[in-house]
């Protein structure tokens, strides 16, 4: 079901937390059925949220995640929810805040530069159409090996992958060393993203690490898990699942090879709808100290950060590897990895807004398009491999009164011809997204 669908005439029905109930498929037919009870219902017999203006600013808005924050008690994951305006109804979810509030998203399907829109929040079983897909997650365990799907509809989206660390040899050790999220083509076809083994086997999905953690005893390394050092799933603090995006919050510990705990990750993964053949994933993380105060820094912009790791395929077929970089960055060649470096041409390659990755796994095409959030720490460094692997990179002393907040987009298409000014334009709605006003 394409994005068009997205919105629907007043009178449409939804009862979409019937899904976390079940598995995929069965939670999708009790879904529906318990739609049908209430055929008919309109949303003028629901209970009424607050009025928002949207104002889409200075940039046109398509396929655009928005939000408001609500007071409102009572408000959590499984409050059904929809906005109305000019007759016509769009789903949204209600995401809970740490602080007792609840965050409003839904999807601003087309706004042009300049103009605004008026919604009506409404709570009630009648808000939606459930024949739309959402988003739920299941279980996609092989034995010792610990994984999740997030599922829309019946294709998978994002895999977490959380088996348990294994100290007792090295294949125990290489299994359950790092924690990541693999991600799927748009159609759920295969994976476009490395997991273990190939070249440089620690690289994998979506990562975060470093690879130089100067302590006592130190220094220590995450980013390959050398000696005995690791990070490791702690627990699911909560979930998403949902008509407009789903995810998770996870914890995890990266601890030393003495069973010294270094630090204590907090990491937000989401999806939201998207048109056909996109992906948008957001990614926010709080890395806090653990157990003493440590020094945390690379040994080089390679080494370090959050990254993208595309999938072997890739480091086998380098000559195909192309980079798409903002206007400032335009003149650098797109066939190869340019990095700050003095001794290889002098070039600065620090706080790019997005960098975009552009390779091919068969006989499809993918950008993705790495978008960075403008409140991120400066002075960071951008890596690139024609392999696969791109992410920014900057150092950090780690200390209780100094935790390292992060947050990034990935906007993935499976299109050939994703241009400059398209990823321009989705970072805008990242670094500038429209305003949310209650009326």
């Amino acid at each position: 079901m394409g994005f068009d669908d997205l919105a629907f005439p007043v009178g449409g029905w939804s009862a979409f937390t019937i899904v976390k109930e079940f598995p995929v498929n069965k939670g999708m037919v009790a879904f529906c059925m318990v739609c049908l009870l209430v055929v008919g219902s309109m949303t003028a017999g629901c209970a009424s949220g607050p009025v928002l203006t949207v104002s889409a600013g200075d940039f046109h808005r398509h396929a655009t995640p928005v939000y408001v924050d609500l007071q409102r008690k009572g408000l959590d994951a499984t409050t059904v929810a929809c906005v109305e305006s000019d007759g016509h109804v769009a789903p949204a979810q209600i995401e809970p805040l740490d602080d007792g509030r609840g965050r409003l998203w839904w999807i601003l399907s087309d706004l042009p530069a300049g103009q605004t829109r008026t919604y009506t929040v409404k709570f009630c079983s009648a808000c939606g159409d459930c024949r739309l897909p959402v988003f739920a997650w299941k279980d996609s365990s092989e034995g010792k090996i610990k994984s999740m799907d997030l599922m829309y509809g019946d294709r998978a989206v994002l895999r977490y992958m959380y088996t348990p660390y294994d100290g007792s040899s090295e294949e125990g050790i290489e299994l359950s060393k790092k924690p990541f999220h693999h991600v799927f083509d748009p159609d759920g076809s295969q994976l476009i993203t490395k997991g273990l083994g190939g070249k440089y086997p620690h690289h994998r999905g979506l990562f975060f690490a470093y690879n130089r953690i100067d302590t006592e005893g130190g220094p220590y390394d995450i980013w390959g898990g050398s000696h005995g050092d690791y990070q490791e799933h702690v627990k699911v603090v909560r979930e998403m699942a949902g008509p407009v995006m789903g995810g998770h919050v996870v914890e995890i510990k990266w601890v030393n090879r003495h069973g010294v705990t270094l630090g204590v990750e907090k990491r937000r993964v989401v999806v939201f709808r998207s048109p056909t053949d996109e992906m948008l994933i957001e990614f926010t993380t709080t890395l806090e100290e653990g157990d003493k105060p440590v020094g945390m820094y690379s040994s080089n912009s390679h080494h370090g950060g959050v990254q993208f790791r595309a999938a072997q395929y890739v480091a086998e077929h380098e000559k195909e590897t192309r980079y798409l970089r903002p206007a400032a960055w335009s003149h650098l060649p797109t066939d190869e990895q340019i990095n700050t470096d003095k001794k290889k041409g002098g070039y600065v390659h620090k706080d790019l807004p997005w960098n975009a990755l552009q390779y091919k796994l068969g006989d499809r095409a993918y950008t993705v398009a790495y978008l960075t959030d403008p409140a991120n720490p400066g002075d960071a460094d951008f890596s690139e491999r024609l392999y696969g692997r791109f992410g920014e990179y900057m150092p950090w002393d780690l200390r209780a009164d100094h935790p390292l907040n992060l947050g990034y987009r990935w906007w993935i298409t499976a299109n050939k011809d994703t241009s400059r000014e398209d990823v321009q334009l989705k970072y805008e709605d990242y670094a500038h997204p429209p305003t949310v006003t209650v009326d």
